[in-house]
């Protein structure tokens, strides 16, 4: 079924920046319920932009990083960590899928697919769980086993 949206992006200016904060009309938006729907209507278009779908219509929403940020970390890394995300998600963590991106900044992937990037906070409370290897590489230890943390190279710096 082809579902056809009518797009108010013209009268719904909403942005995201770098820390997950949300805003209309360059007012933060602090409606906790506001937040949650707009959380949950978020979507990536085929071409990889984000949109807010609610009902018939539909918001392309300016992101500056990531959409969601993980604010804090939780569990031990003898059993297994879990990333708290700015919306108050849990998800548990993936470590094979963190990686460092431009300006050193750390992200992870979700079990949906979607990255999320790491507060300065979340960031040193997982990089006080970390180990440097004899040859300077970034490793985590979750369990019995031990993760690369890896430079994506899509933000490779000379």
């Amino acid at each position: 079924m082809n579902t056809q949206f009518r797009d108010v992006t013209e009268h719904c200016p909403i942005r995201i920046d770098k820390e997950g904060r949300w805003y209309y009309e360059e007012k933060e938006i602090i409606n906790e319920n506001v937040l949650l729907a707009f959380c949950n209507a978020l979507e990536k278009d085929p071409e990889g932009n984000y949109r807010i779908v609610i009902e018939s219509e539909l918001c392309y929403v300016d992101v500056e990083d990531t959409p969601f940020v993980v604010s804090s970390i939780r569990g031990e890394k003898e059993t297994g960590l879990y990333v708290l995300l700015n919306t108050s998600a849990v998800h548990e963590l993936d470590p094979s899928t963190l990686s460092i991106g431009k300006d050193n900044v750390l992200y992870c992937t979700l079990p949906d697919g979607m990255k999320v990037r790491f507060t300065r906070a979340a960031y040193y409370l997982l990089a006080l769980m970390m180990e440097e290897d004899d040859q300077g590489n970034i490793t985590l230890t979750v369990g019995e086993k031990t993760y690369p943390v890896l430079k994506d190279p899509h933000f490779s710096q000379p």
